[in-house]
This record gives C-alpha cells, sequence and structure tokens, in this order.
C-alpha cells in the first residue's frame, strides 16, 4: 500500500510545485511600470529620491512598493497629489494591473532598512484605478483608453 501512495504523492508534489512556477512569474511590464513612475517622481524638484520594489511570487501575487522622499517643507497636498496622479497616470498608460502601495517621506534620503514610519502619506494596498469607476473614468478622459496586453 505504501509503494502505491509514495508515486502518487511525488506526482501530487510535482504538480503542485509547478502550479507554484505559474504564479510566481516574473513580468517585465510590471518592473518597467516601476522604473518609469520613479523616473517620472525623479523628474519633480520637490523629490530628493525614489525607488520601487517590484515582488512576484505566490504570497504577493504582483506588487510594486513605490517609495520617495521630497525635500523638507515641500510635503504640501498639491506635491503629494502631483505624485499620485503620475503613479496612477502611468498605471493607465501600462498593460501591467500590479497591486501598487506608495509610502511618501520627508527627508534628505531613502533608507535602505526598515524605516520608522515617518511617511507623510502612505497608500496601505493600492493606487487603485480600474476599481474605481470615477477615477477610471477620468483617466480614460485625460489620458485615452487603457491599453490592452499584447
Amino acid at each position: 500500500m505504501i509503494r502505491t501512495r509514495l508515486p502518487v504523492a511525488a506526482v501530487l508534489l510535482a504538480g503542485l510545485l509547478a502550479g507554484c512556477n505559474v504564479t510566481d512569474q516574473y513580468h517585465q511590464e510590471y518592473d518597467d511600470l516601476g522604473k518609469k513612475i520613479v523616473a517620472d517622481w525623479k523628474q519633480l524638484p520637490e523629490v530628493v529620491d525614489a525607488k520601487y520594489d517590484y515582488r512576484h511570487g505566490l504570497d504577493v501575487g504582483q506588487s510594486i512598493g513605490l517609495y520617495a522622499a521630497i525635500r523638507m517643507g515641500s510635503d504640501s497636498p498639491a506635491v503629494v497629489e502631483k505624485m499620485v496622479e503620475i503613479a496612477r497616470r502611468d498605471y493607465w498608460e501600462s498593460t501591467a494591473s500590479p497591486t501598487m502601495g506608495a509610502g511618501i517621506y520627508t527627508a534628505d534620503k531613502l533608507f535602505d532598512g526598515p524605516v520608522k514610519d515617518t511617511s507623510i502619506i502612505r497608500y496601505n494596498g493600492q493606487i487603485k484605478v480600474e476599481d474605481d469607476p470615477e477615477v477610471a473614468a477620468a483617466l480614460e478622459k485625460k489620458y485615452g483608453p487603457r491599453p490592452t496586453k499584447k
């Protein structure tokens, strides 16, 4: 009885591991989206530094964390809204659909390790566009239809 269960268990395990690879795939368009947003943020005179973290896998799906440090005294709602608008625009113009979160900090630079939460704003979870019909309609009116995957 044990001999017949072992091959079945091995086949099931192999199938599960193969399934992990399907959901753990790297997608260039997601990575490119993170690069684009960071590059566009760095064009703003208020932004000292910006970076992104693209994660993919069974536990996180496809997600991008965006982080920016803005000059001390530049933490006005208008600057933050401009940055969020850039992220939404770049998302809209991309074929990628990751979960995106952002932290915007007033600092001289971004930290590489764990950061004491000194963010002036944090979008825990998402900068979403498709889930909010009003936001999606406004972006479509402003930037045209969202491209579809090739």
